[in-house]
């Protein structure tokens, strides 16, 4: 697993499946990385909106979710894919990763403690 590529999952087990995508390089931080999902989108004033296109699960406008960002490891992910509650999805254009991670870095709802892993 590499910055970039998507799983769709329900960490909590909420039975509502989002798009979660590694911003962080785990060959960095001994296999930790940060997610972070898609939501629908509420067009707010600090929202990241990304629409149909830019990503093939993308079915509607769909806001960054910075405040269910979190650190988890691929150690976490695999077994969650091998349990068959996530699965693995194309990977997202590594602009839109880039911009991504520039917006957590200044944005209000993104856990300060997450920003080094970035």
């Amino acid at each position: 697993m590499v910055v970039g590529d998507t799983l769709v999952w329900c960490p909590e087990n909420n039975n509502n499946p989002h798009l979660w995508i590694i911003i962080s390089d785990p060959s960095k931080h001994s296999g930790n990385c940060v997610v972070i999902n898609l939501t629908s989108s509420n067009n707010g004033p600090n929202a990241y909106i990304l629409k149909v296109g830019d990503h093939p699960y993308i079915y509607k406008d769909s806001d960054v979710n910075f405040g269910d960002a979190f650190l988890t490891n691929i150690k976490d992910i695999n077994a969650a894919i091998s349990s068959n509650s996530a699965t693995q999805n194309q990977q997202m254009n590594l602009q839109i990763i880039s911009e991504i991670i520039n917006r957590a870095h200044t944005h209000q709802a993104f856990q300060p403690i997450l920003r080094r892993y970035l």
